[in-house]
């Protein structure tokens, strides 16, 4: 037997097809209209991640050790209150250091680090702008905030900082240098 096609109304078709056309046309603005306005999760900015150079908040001295083992322990201070260990590293100090990176500048709160500034080399601060390293990052997360000469991203519970760094150097000068900072969400807003 054969199949005949379903009867078609061509009385409705234009209307039909219009209706479906501005609903179609309708949809798209409003969800674009959503995506740039931030209301749709895939226009959302992506959650920091916490490891910057090889290294994590909530590492532990140990773990720190194992990535960059030193050739001699470098220079620590505990912070009056005795929750917090500041421990500075030397490009000189260090078998392995990340690249491009002179000093190493650590804080640990009860064994833990909650706070990493990497301090760039003299020759990767003159090849490189701060702004040059602000919009890097602001590929992957979006327009920071600033503060003063200080371009930050942050999320519930980690910052990420970029700026430039006031080094003495010979003869009394100051040098300026570019200057990364990953530091725990509390201790940047002042919670302990």
């Amino acid at each position: 037997m054969p199949r005949h096609p379903p009867a078609v109304n061509r009385d409705r078709l234009p209307y039909d097809f219009a209706f479906r056309s501005t609903f179609a046309a309708v949809c798209l603005a409003v969800g674009i209209s959503l995506l740039f306005a931030g209301m749709l999760p895939c226009a959302r900015a992506q959650g920091l991640q916490r490891y910057l150079a090889s290294l994590r908040i909530g590492d532990t001295l140990e773990d720190i050790r194992k990535i960059y083992p030193p050739l001699k322990s470098g220079s620590s201070y505990k912070e009056p209150g005795g929750e917090i260990v500041r421990i500075e590293a030397d490009r000189k100090e260090s078998k392995r250091f990340p690249v491009n990176v002179s000093r190493m500048r650590l804080r640990l709160r009860k064994g833990h680090l909650v706070h990493l500034q990497l301090i760039y080399d003299d020759d990767y601060s003159r090849r490189r702008s701060l702004e040059d390293l602000v919009m890097d990052y602001s590929l992957i997360y979006g327009e920071p905030r600033r503060r003063g000469e200080a371009y930050w991203w942050g999320d519930s519970s980690v910052v990420l900082r970029l700026g430039n760094i006031e080094l003495p150097a010979a003869g009394g000068v100051v040098e300026l240098r570019l200057c990364a900072e990953l530091i725990d969400r509390d201790l940047f807003d002042g919670r302990y």
